[in-house]
């Protein structure tokens, strides 16, 4: 209730009792008596006017009790009264407030206005904004932000008095960053539904919807969608080495890289483990998506450093193209995994595109996988053998088992057709173990036809080896058969590069040397911590990788690399085996730079163990090769 309000109401009850008094006397005068009706009227108008002075009281007491802040603003802005509320609210005493307008103290810094646009402001009464409500960010004299609701009141006079502008001030600040809160945890509620929480990408809600629009909108406009789908070469063995901690660093590396290559309106999503898939919106073409994978695969085989070891490991990319006859999201991201799937079969690092004969390779695949495990029960799966062969002696060393799978409708079946179905499937450890049965069972065959010297080289799936009981395992099964370690060599692919010498893997090689049983790095040449490998690990020898071998008839850098591989043995006093040798010219070229042992269609096929026994006592080892090398030649 403001001092003008109380006065002219006061005044008001005043007169009027003024006016009743001198009402009375003159009545009084004129000798016409109405004692007891003046009397009546006087009290009447004293109780009205205590009554008023009451309401007065009480006005003020609401006003100065009031929870919310009250002002009294001339149509300038400018301000006459206010309660003590909104100097509560603001910090600012009424003295500090009278003759001021709230745009000079309250305003932030980020939304001050100019001086001359302060003294400018009017109230508009006719703008209808005075009926609204508003919420503005205000700060108090100490500099504390605060929430503050407004609402007006318009008192107009009669005649030409300008009106006053009454407003209500409520601090709201609570209420507001409540209500903040709330809907921030409603948005990390709906963020988490939609992200992975390691790496903060999408997931596969978000995939599926982002792309659902994608192929929706390039369909009316005759556009096209890229897939690129990313898997992490041998990142399970991060997780069994080094444990998840480590793996959880890799993926979120590989986050990092695929955002850094992707476009702004991209979606790069986390599928589920070590997948990833990002989909690429109006593209054109296979080219800008090839281009884009070449670039990826080349920055996530970069070293991840991890305490005192670094982690280096591939990638394969399988790519696929939204066209006229692919619009749904499913069969898009089949092709793309397809791809992949193929790409894990040639050898991984690297990226391969959809093709319809992809999709032909994918149906028998998936056939496979159906009759997967009917082939394991009814024992379809078995070893083949590989000679390998002494150019020094002239002698066959040994053989090599590799497993396949003798199918009753498409015939034999090579390891790579089936063990990446076996290993999706789990049953991967199956088949390894079907395999190192093949293996030993050959060689107790082949001692017991004659040849005792002979040793057998099998292939151990990193699965396998990282098992703890698999050493244990296999010594038993040599020790059941009556066979010698020595004669038995375990080929580990060297694929997990990462330098550690105490994890699972190491520690089996380890027990493996120590049990008697040769240990060979196969694939050598194809990793990235090669030498590392030899310095760290107890082995016995390497296997040339024969993409190295099959260059070295005409490529200087291949014959370069290969001599150096083999006077390196040859100085820690490891054994060399040359593998994928097809031609004269590659056995004559191992031969000069002392690389002795060798094993490839140019010594003989892989063959059944009973063509192995025979193929050992009917042929002449001084003219294997040759013989071998021409036969070769006419049907290759």
């Amino acid at each position: 209730m403001t001092v003008e309000i109380s006065v002219f109401l006061s005044s008001v009850i005043g007169l009027a009792i003024v006016l009743a008094a001198l009402g009375c006397g003159y009545l009084a005068g004129r000798k016409f008596t109405r004692a007891d009706r003046c009397k009546s009227e006087i009290e009447r108008l004293t109780q009205a006017l205590e009554l008023a002075k009451d309401e007065n009281a009480v006005m003020k007491m609401i006003a100065r009790h009031a929870s919310d802040g009250l002002l009294i603003q001339d149509i300038n802005a400018y301000i006459e009264w206010s309660n003590p509320a909104y100097s509560r609210v603001t910090g600012y005493s009424a003295e500090e407030l009278r003759g001021r307008k709230p745009q000079e103290l309250l305003l932030p810094p980020e939304n001050a206005m100019s001086a001359e646009s302060i003294a400018a402001f009017k109230y508009d009464i006719d703008s209808g904004i005075l009926d609204s409500v508003e919420t503005v960010r205000n700060v108090r004299k100490n500099g504390e932000y605060f929430w503050n609701q407004l609402s007006f009141a318009v008192v107009e006079y009669e005649g030409s008095r300008d009106p006053k502008i009454i407003v209500i001030a409520r601090d709201v600040t609570e209420q507001i960053e409540r209500e903040e809160s709330l809907k921030r945890a409603k948005e990390e509620s709906q963020f988490r539904a939609e992200h992975d929480v390691l790496t903060g990408l999408p997931n596969r809600m978000k995939l599926d919807n982002f792309l659902s629009d994608a192929l929706q909108e390039a369909g009316a406009e005759n556009g096209e969608v890229g897939i690129l789908h990313i898997d992490l070469d041998h990142f399970k063995e991060v997780n069994d080495v080094l444990g998840h901690a480590a793996g959880d660093a890799v993926l979120v590396h590989a986050a990092n890289v695929m955002n850094t290559h992707t476009r702004s309106h991209d979606l790069v999503s986390r599928f589920g483990g070590d997948e990833f898939i990002i989909v690429c919106p109006g593209v054109s073409g296979f080219p800008v998506l090839e281009k884009m994978a070449k670039r990826m695969i080349a920055d996530l085989r970069k070293p991840i450093p991890w305490d005192d070891k670094k982690i280096v490991l591939g990638s394969s990319i399988g790519i696929a193209l939204s066209n006229e006859g692919t619009r749904e999201k499913e069969e898009l991201i089949k092709q793309a995994d397809a791809a992949l799937y193929e790409v894990k079969n040639s050898g991984r690092n690297d990226f391969l595109s959809y093709t319809d004969k992809i999709g032909e390779i994918v149906s028998r695949r998936t056939e496979l996988s159906a009759s997967l495990s009917e082939a394991i029960a009814s024992n379809q799966l078995g070893v083949v053998l590989q000679p390998q062969f002494d150019l020094s002696t002239r002698t066959v060393t040994g053989f090599e088992a590799l497993i396949r799978w003798h199918h009753p409708q498409r015939g034999l079946l090579a390891a790579n057709e089936f063990l990446g179905v076996a290993e999706k499937n789990g049953r991967l450890v199956e088949v390894d173990a079907i395999a190192r049965k093949g293996a030993l069972d050959a060689l107790c065959t082949l001692h017991d036809a004659g040849f005792p010297n002979l040793r057998m080289s099998m292939n151990v799936s990193a699965q396998m080896l990282n098992r703890p009981e698999y050493v244990d395992e296999l010594k038993w099964e040599v020790e059941q058969r009556g066979l010698n370690p020595k004669n038995l060599a375990i080929e580990v692919l060297e694929t997990i590069l990462i330098e550690n010498n105490d994890n699972a893997t190491t520690r089996s090689i380890n027990a493996l040397y120590e049990a008697g049983f040769a240990v060979e790095l196969d694939d050598f040449g194809t990793g990235y911590s090669g030498l590392t490998n030899l310095a760290r690990l107890k082995i016995h020898g390497v296997k040339v990788d024969r993409a190295l071998v099959q260059e070295t008839p005409h490529d200087q850098t291949a014959q370069v690399i290969v001599k150096s591989v083999v006077n390196l043995c040859k100085d820690l006093n490891l054994n060399v085996i040359a593998e994928g040798v097809e031609y004269l010219e590659q056995a004559d070229f191992l031969h000069q730079i002392g690389g002795s042992v060798i094993q490839g269609y140019g010594v003989a096929r892989p063959m059944s163990l009973n063509k192995a026994v025979r193929w050992l006592r009917t042929n002449d080892m001084n003219t294997v090769l040759t013989a071998s090398s021409d036969l070769y030649s006419s049907v290759s």
